[in-house]
Formats: structure tokens, sequence, C-alpha cells
């Protein structure tokens, strides 16, 4: 009698132990996260909602890819999905140019958990000048080409020249970093209307199908560098967003 409990017990144990190491597919591939920082959702689309986030360099065991490019994922012991732009697959080299400061939200400055403004303040006043002679250069460009509405604090969506505008306040420095390997060494500063500027051009996100990064676009408020891009670019694929300190 005795050894048949033993023998139970043992064979419980080892049921157990088996059910209790988590398998991942055999089809599970491994990848990095190449944003600032990405959200992780419920489901598989933008609209769903938000259970946690991933920083930039983070691993991920990617279990399937949906046809809209989002991927399911290993996260927290649990089924989770994020906007596969923003991963690299190891081995493979399609997101080479997915280095994106932030994630897939729709609106950015509502991923935006913190600004960057005491920083920014620090760069204006250090390029008082430089930023005085550009920011006129800018302004006679835009009044120049441009005599429709002007983007600002209190009038967040405007349609400028190339499409519709709005504004985001992120931390700049990982975008900067981009552009620095893209070979851009101009100087990173903050106009003294609040605009973001590397050199002589307005820092801004775009569908990089569209307008590529690095390229020059026309804004109501001056020509802009595309140095990022963001979800709201799937669907509005013209539309440009404008970095601030507001």
């Amino acid at each position: 009698m005795r050894k048949g409990t033993l023998l139970t017990l043992s064979t419980a144990l080892a049921v157990s132990m088996f059910t209790a190491i988590p398998v991942l597919a055999d089809d599970t591939v491994y990848g990095q996260v190449n944003a600032y920082a990405l959200n992780v959702r419920a489901g598989g689309t933008a609209d769903d909602e938000i259970i946690g986030d991933l920083a930039e360099a983070d691993e991920v065991a990617v279990t399937d890819r949906l046809d809209n490019g989002w991927y399911k994922i290993e996260y927290d012991g649990q089924i989770a999905y994020v906007n596969g732009e923003y991963i690299d697959i190891y081995g493979e080299s399609d997101n080479e140019d997915a280095d994106e400061s932030y994630d897939d939200s729709e609106d950015t400055s509502d991923e935006a958990s913190y600004d960057e403004s005491a920083d920014d303040s620090e760069a204006a006043d250090e390029t008082e000048e430089t930023a005085g002679e550009a920011e006129e250069s800018s302004e006679e460009t835009a009044a120049s080409t441009w005599n429709g509405p002007v983007l600002n604090r209190s009038n967040g969506t405007v349609q400028g020249p190339s499409g519709k505008e709005t504004y985001y306040n992120l931390d700049m420095s990982g975008v900067v970093n981009i552009m620095r390997n893209m070979g851009n060494a101009d100087e990173y500063w903050v106009r003294e209307d609040g605009v973001k500027m590397l050199g002589d051009y307005i820092m801004c996100a775009a569908n990089l199908d569209v307008h590529p990064r690095g390229s020059l676009v026309e804004s109501s408020l001056g020509t802009c560098i595309v140095c990022d891009t963001g979800g709201f670019a799937y669907s509005n694929p013209n539309q440009l967003d404008i970095a601030v300190n507001w």
C-alpha cells in the first residue's frame, strides 16, 4: 500500500514539475525594443488597453506576427501585443529603420510621461543669441511661404502648408542620437517660442515613407527636418508632429 502511495506521489510530482515550466512555441523568435519607450497592450491594435511598457533594448519573445504588423509576445507570464515596427528581430534587418523614440500612440502627446522643459530652458539660455538669429530667419521663411494658421499651444491642430500639424513634448535625446548616427552634427537647441530645433530646422515627426528621416518639409512654423515618426503616420501619412516644449 505504501509503495503504491509513493509511486502516485512521484508521478504527481513529475507532472507538476513539467507543467510548471513555460514552453514557448517552436516558431518563437527573439528581438529587442528599438524605441525609447514602447507600450504593451492587451490586443493587437493601438486602441487596445495598455497593460505595461518596455524600455529601449529590452529583449522580447515574439510568438506570432499579425497581418497588421503587430507582434504577439510573452510579457510577465501572459500573452500581450506590441507594434512590431519597434522590435528588431535578431538576425533580421527589416526593422533597421524603425529606431523610434516613442511608440504606437495615435496622439504622441498622450504618451509622454514627463517633459524636459528644465533641460530645454538651459539649452535655450546657452544658445540665446544663435536661437534669436535662427528664429528670425525661420519666421521670415514661414511668413514668406505661408499665410494660413500657425501651430501654437492653444491652437494645437492646424492645416499647414504640408498638411495636418500637431505638436508633442518628449525627451529628444534618443532622437538626436539617431540623427547623430546618420551623420547630422547640427546643434540641438530650443527656439524662444518653445520649438525644438536641430541646427536651422524645426524637429518634427512624420511618415517616413512620405518624408524620409533627414528630409526637409515646410510647416506653419518654418522648415522642418524629419527626425522621428509615430503611430499617427498610419492614419494620416501627410501629418507632421512638431517637437516643442509646451
